[in-house]
């Protein structure tokens, strides 16, 4: 029997200048952005940012100072993914606690299904999927990674669901570089952002952006805490 739910999916209302991507070639002198944007200003629609106000420095190879407050079980490894320096996605070691209404379609499916939602490619069949084992239908909140490209700094997106239902994607635009993802809890995921910095290249991309996104039973949507790379948020 199909189940009633009430799970929020809502296409991105802020559209960003493709000129702030992150991606191939792009270099950006910016610091990560940490806001305070309501969820009708965020990256997705539906996403409340919880980020302080002040920027942290960039400048100094180190990580933002906003931190989340809940720690990884297993942090992304750092591994460079080809000439291009990209970190591999990494999953915790973290168990997701079955939220007791499970979807009942396949990963496979579930990607999908959705693949016509996802902004960022003229024709969506360009998407391969990076791994569909990060895809939970039992999660509160669960991803899959989409890449548009075969190199380590190729144009990224990052489908959310919760319960096997897509809610959308993290940005409403693409990320250049992969996304080392790490699940926090059942209904939270933590995201490291790669960019470049200066004169950097893609193979020496050392701008790191750390993001924090939960599942808010209360708001029916993804709360955001953290930064996201620089044009992005």
């Amino acid at each position: 029997m199909p189940r009633t739910r009430h799970a929020v999916v809502i296409p991105a209302l802020l559209v960003l200048a493709l000129g702030g991507l992150t991606a191939c070639g792009s270099q950006s002198a910016e610091e990560p952005q940490a806001t305070s944007t309501a969820a009708r200003n965020a990256p997705t629609s539906g996403i409340r940012s919880q980020a302080p106000t002040t920027t942290p420095s960039a400048l100094d190879g180190t990580q933002p100072t906003s931190q989340p407050t809940q720690q990884p079980a297993a942090k992304p490894s750092g591994t460079p993914n080809g000439a291009d320096g990209a970190d591999e996605e990494t999953t915790s070691s973290a168990t997701p606690e079955p939220s007791g209404s499970c979807g009942t379609e396949s990963a496979k499916k579930a990607v999908d299904d959705n693949l016509d939602n996802v902004p960022g490619v003229d024709d969506p069949s360009m998407w391969t999927i990076d791994d569909l084992d990060t895809y939970d239908p039992c999660a509160a909140l669960s991803w899959v990674t989409l890449s548009g490209g075969g190199t380590g700094s190729s144009i990224r997106q990052q489908m959310l669901f919760h319960d096997g239902d897509y809610l959308g994607t993290t940005t409403s635009t693409p990320i250049g570089f992969h996304p080392a993802t790490v699940r926090l809890s059942d209904s939270s995921i933590q995201v490291t952002y790669t960019y470049t910095r200066g004169g950097e290249s893609n193979a020496d991309a050392s701008g790191r952006a750390v993001s924090v996104y939960s599942w808010n039973p209360d708001t029916e949507s993804i709360d955001h805490s953290g930064e996201w790379p620089p044009g992005i948020g």
